[in-house]
């Protein structure tokens, strides 16, 4: 596959943290905003946003987020952020994408959380209004917080249903916090009708991907850990749940030990659904054309795979069928003279 040709087709993302995918450029300027301190040398600040191609385990990796989590404490900021993803995403014909974030994560300065999905939901119109990019976010609950915080957060999804957040996510520590702690959480994020896709099989359980489509989850953040438990392959195939990969970041967080071991070959042999997504732009230095890029290389993925992968993101995407046929006959277009 030629790198060109794959920045140029049209893609769709749908597992991209708005904190892990600000550049250090647009950080720079933010902070400088706000003066706050950022190391003055490049390396050093790009040290702390990026990480190494080996982290010791997602924990690790998850440190890259502190620096930018301290800067992104004001309205202007979260726009600012919102609207880079946005111009990011364009620069690689993204047609659409899903932004997730924490709003809870962002109140240190005294913002409440309906002012920071304000601002995150008004740099993402802005970017879609200057880019043609359509967006939606998608809101986290943080599994280390109390579970009526993470309520507090399914209650905040509702009442911006119809103002561009299409979902519900839990992140965080899936190790010491799995999804069976965060039932009632979920049970009430069913009842108001917001669709849920959480972060499951990130780390080494496969049972907690099945307890995510257990408790209503229609797509899993990773689910990495599942291709040790192929029990649990017919409740996914059965369900149409699907799997949000992030090859870079698995690698990375060594959710696997090698590139042949991931398990992309083994979810699309067994007929499971799968998209393909950069997770953290900045964190893990990848773009959504360098991922498929990446597999074309480790497992000879194929146009025609790639135009499969992209249909499966749109068919699991959390927007209108009106909206999936608008993208659907795109991709088709775009297809229509690239070898299969």
């Amino acid at each position: 596959m030629n790198e060109q040709l794959i920045q140029q087709l049209p893609k769709i993302e749908l597992h991209c943290h708005l904190d892990g995918s600000i550049r250090p450029a647009t950080l720079r300027k933010i902070a400088h905003e706000q003066r706050i301190q950022l190391p003055e040398n490049e390396q050093q600040l790009r040290r702390q946003m990026i990480a190494p191609e080996k982290c010791l385990d997602l924990n690790d990796y998850l440190t890259r987020f502190q620096t930018v989590i301290a800067c992104l404490q004001t309205k202007q900021a979260l726009q600012a952020a919102a609207y880079d993803v946005i111009y990011q995403a364009a620069t690689e014909a993204v047609a659409y994408i899903e932004v997730r974030f924490a709003p809870s994560l962002h109140t240190q300065k005294g913002l409440t959380l309906a002012e920071v999905v304000t601002a995150v939901l008004a740099g993402l119109k802005q970017g879609q209004a200057d880019f043609q990019v359509k967006s939606n976010a998608l809101l986290c609950g943080m599994r280390h917080e109390e579970l009526q915080e993470i309520i507090q957060i399914v209650h905040l999804a509702h009442s911006f249903k119809t103002s561009g957040v299409a979902g519900f996510d839990l992140a965080g520590n899936e190790a010491d916090y799995p999804p069976a702690q965060f039932e009632a959480a979920l049970a009430l994020a069913q009842q108001l009708s917001i669709p849920i896709t959480l972060h499951a099989g990130e780390c080494g359980c496969g049972q907690n991907v099945a307890d995510a489509v257990h408790l209503g989850a229609t797509r899993i953040g990773h689910g990495i850990a599942v291709k040790d438990t192929p029990e649990y392959f017919p409740l996914l195939k059965d369900k149409h749940i699907l799997l949000e990969m992030c090859p870079t970041s698995n690698l990375q967080t060594q959710t696997i030990k090698t590139s042949a071991d991931y398990p992309l070959r083994q979810f699309m042999k067994a007929g499971l659904k799968v998209c393909i997504n950069t997770d953290n732009r900045t964190v893990s230095n990848t773009t959504l054309t360098k991922e498929f890029l990446k597999l074309s290389q480790w497992h000879q993925l194929t146009y025609g795979e790639m135009k499969l992968l992209t249909q499966n993101a749109i068919d699991g995407a959390f927007l209108s069928e009106k909206e999936k046929s608008a993208l659907t006959k795109l991709i088709e277009k775009s297809y229509q003279n690239i070898p299969a």
